[in-house]
């Protein structure tokens, strides 16, 4: 594997790491203050991370853009790997930092209100809105570049809201597995890791076949690359 993509690997890890340390440490502040926190974190990582690795953080996302052809079999397996140690790492962190309990706590969980059917249902229609409005406004040529990070975390954050007490609204199988590692807390696996593969693929499709421009493949590495771009080599120096 090229240095570029264990660039890449880091950063996603540590994009992981940081959506999920910062998303635990507000578990009891409320719903509103977790789901503005969850989409804030995503417009900062984006904004710091974006023009490294693509700015993905999520496992949905990257095999969103996986179907796509926009990174390849090899380099999206690179990104989960990093993307699922990054959320364990951060869990582990909180754990150790605050107490094991919080980690519990934020371990998405399924309402008594709700089936398992219902909760992937829920996870696959905002994570479906999430990975669209990433395509729409990221891979389409078409949109303005200046609005996708907050676009992106806003989505995110209104459906962290509408699906916290419901779900936990995890839309991101990394957020749902690492705290899951900590706690051992097992019951939601189906609603955050099927929900948001299943919303990742019907986004994507409904991009693909229905939204884009027919014959339009934009070159998604312009705008934020997924693939290593080569770097040049340096020029003669301007300093004596």
């Amino acid at each position: 594997m090229s240095d570029a993509w264990i660039r890449n690997a880091v950063a996603e890890a540590v994009g992981a790491f940081i959506l999920v340390t910062s998303t635990l440490l507000v578990v009891g502040a409320g719903a509103t203050p977790r789901a503005l926190t969850y989409g804030l974190v995503v417009v900062g990582l984006v904004v710091g991370l974006g023009h490294v690795s693509g700015g993905h953080f999520n496992p949905a996302i990257t095999l969103a853009m996986l179907l796509d052809r926009k990174i390849d079999v090899l380099g999206a397996a690179a990104y989960w790997i990093a993307q699922f140690a990054g959320a364990a790492l951060g869990a582990v962190t909180v754990m150790l930092t605050t107490d094991r309990e919080v980690v519990e706590a934020g371990t998405p969980r399924i309402a008594d209100a709700m089936d398992v059917g219902g909760a992937i249902v829920l996870e696959a229609i905002f994570t479906f809105a999430i990975v669209l409005v990433v395509f729409c406004s990221v891979v389409d040529e078409r949109a303005p570049l200046s609005a996708y990070p907050f676009g992106i975390g806003m989505t995110v954050a209104v459906g962290a809201f509408a699906t916290d007490a419901l779900t936990g609204g995890a839309l991101n199988p990394a957020k749902g597995f690492g705290p899951a590692v900590v706690s051992g807390e097992w019951d939601a696996v189906a609603a955050w890791l099927a929900g948001p593969i299943i919303g990742a693929a019907l986004a994507w499709a409904f991009y693909r076949f229905v939204i884009a421009p027919p014959g339009n493949t934009p070159a998604f590495g312009r705008r934020r690359p997924t693939y290593p771009e080569p770097v040049p080599p340096p020029g003669p120096s301007l300093l004596p």
